[in-house]
């Protein structure tokens, strides 16, 4: 019996030393997208456009060319065929406050899985990908954002 007692004792260690380095681990990401956040929101920049490919068990066009001005999506540009994204389409389209949004919204849910790649200079986010719910299929959602110009 002491064998399994200390068996015992060694595995809830264990545990326990992987909950909160996990734990802290998301914390620091966290920290990090909040500090990206600040730094965003400290450049004041409102009038922007970006490409955007976005993945996801979800109806979209991909890639488009976003143009925000006054924190709205204004129009957007399929560069595939080079179509203007209709009215209604637009308006499903994030801006980049939108994506911090939907990237707050899941560090609050809590997602299962965020990874993050965050620009150096304006701290907007270039890569998304949100997992909500690991063992669960066509749910994720990634988002790719390049060419940002102000």
């Amino acid at each position: 019996m002491p064998h399994f007692k200390q068996l015992w004792q060694a595995c809830a260690s264990l545990f326990l030393f992987a909950l909160l380095a996990g734990t802290a681990q998301a914390d620091t990401r966290r920290d990090e997208f909040s500090a990206a956040l600040q730094k965003w929101q400290a450049a004041g920049i409102h009038d922007y456009s970006f490409t955007l490919n976005q993945s996801c068990f979800c109806i979209g066009i991909q890639p488009v060319r976003i143009t925000v001005r006054r924190g709205i999506a204004q129009r957007a540009r399929n560069l595939q065929d080079g179509t203007e994204v209709s009215a209604e389409a637009l308006g499903k389209l994030p801006s980049l406050d939108g994506i911090f949004q939907k990237i707050a919204a899941a560090y609050a849910k809590p997602a299962d899985h965020i990874t993050l790649t965050l620009n150096k200079d304006y701290g907007y986010p270039e890569r998304v990908y949100i997992d909500y719910v690991e063992m669960m299929a066509d749910e994720e959602l990634s988002y790719t954002i390049s060419d940002f110009t102000h």
